[in-house]
């Protein structure tokens, strides 16, 4: 079983600004930047809503949202059981190379 420390690597794939990992109580469990918890809420509100909608849909689970803002740093959320993985990617990266990138990065956790 992956650990809170596994999860502190996420922070060298290139494309990463910040990660959180939160529980769907919205408790962070781990993150590498200090407003964390102001993220959270959206981070699981998101992850349960997608989760709804892929089951409502006959799907399992959803891969990742991507919400797009204007400054480039979208949002990244990744549903994984009771706990919700978000990312800050970097302005620059590409965000389906970074989602690629972190679902090699999960699959190395199991």
């Amino acid at each position: 079983m992956a650990t809170a420390k596994d999860f502190s690597r996420l922070g060298s794939i290139e494309g990463v600004g910040q990660f959180l990992l939160v529980r769907n109580d919205g408790h962070v469990v781990s993150e590498n930047f200090a407003d964390a918890v102001s993220l959270s809420s959206i981070v699981v509100s998101s992850g349960k809503y997608c989760d709804s909608f892929a089951e409502n849909l006959g799907g399992r689970r959803y891969l990742h949202l991507c919400v797009e803002r204007m400054s480039g740093e979208n949002i990244l959320v990744f549903s994984l059981g009771r706990y919700y993985l978000g990312i800050i990617k970097h302005p620059d990266s590409d965000p389906q190379v970074l989602a690629g990138s972190i679902l090699t990065f999960l699959k190395g956790l199991s």
